[in-house]
């Protein structure tokens, strides 16, 4: 998907898609487009200021500094936007975001969106709530972790991801199973037992380095029930 294209989808989908025409306009007009291989880093934890990235193919990890290492807590697919923080408070990054698999985001500049902001100051007040909408998904993988059961982290952590999840079928999301297990807090057997278990009831379907969420009601319910 070339950079044209790749502004047309961004244009209908996710968080774009629920924002003024001028806001679109002014930030795909801007936008260009960065390629990534697995595992490469869009940027790292306490980097300078930079842009924010509207990922438009693949998927990002979210990480975030733990007891002196980076760990997965969230993943973003086509649609989500990051890297924001810097257009509103000027400082450092505070998270780190790498790549799942291959994938394309379009990068719009600080400079950019200084001067969008410059035009029309409502570009903060946006960027406000989107930032209030990713503190809610940070809460909820927080909230996730607290859950007592290691099956009913595993399907909250699979729920949350499955439900952000684009396309029909949605897509599957690009984690080895060490890295459910990390989001989880859970043994690598453990995760693997426990999908096995959840791909029986058709919850999931499990591929090698990737699993596909079909069934997010269920994984709610099971995560969320008492006992």
């Amino acid at each position: 998907m070339g950079e044209e294209a790749s502004r047309l989808a961004m244009r209908n989908m996710g968080w774009l898609t629920t924002q003024p025409d001028w806001l679109k306009d002014e930030l795909l007009a801007c936008a260009r487009l960065r390629q990534y291989s697995r595992g490469q880093y869009a940027y790292h934890f306490e980097d300078g200021p930079g842009g924010m990235f509207g990922v438009a193919e693949g998927a990002f990890g979210v990480l975030i500094p733990s007891g002196g290492e980076m760990m997965m807590c969230h993943v973003m697919g086509p649609g989500a936007w990051f890297g924001w923080g810097p257009v509103m408070t000027g400082g450092q990054r505070g998270l780190s975001f790498r790549a799942l698999e291959p994938s394309r985001a379009l990068y719009v500049s600080l400079l950019d969106l200084g001067a969008i902001g410059a035009r029309n100051p409502d570009l903060y007040r946006l960027l406000g709530a989107l930032s209030e909408a990713s503190m809610h998904a940070m809460a909820r993988a927080v909230g996730d972790l607290l859950i007592s059961s290691c099956d009913r982290r595993i399907a909250a952590v699979l729920a949350r991801l499955g439900s952000e999840a684009v396309g029909k079928p949605p897509a599957p999301l690009r984690l080895a199973q060490s890295v459910l297990g990390q989001m989880s807090n859970a043994s690598r057997v453990r995760v693997n037992r426990t999908l096995r278990e959840f791909e029986t009831a058709g919850w999931v379907s499990v591929q090698y380095q990737s699993i596909r969420v079909t069934d997010v009601a269920s994984l709610e319910a099971f995560a969320r029930r008492e006992g």
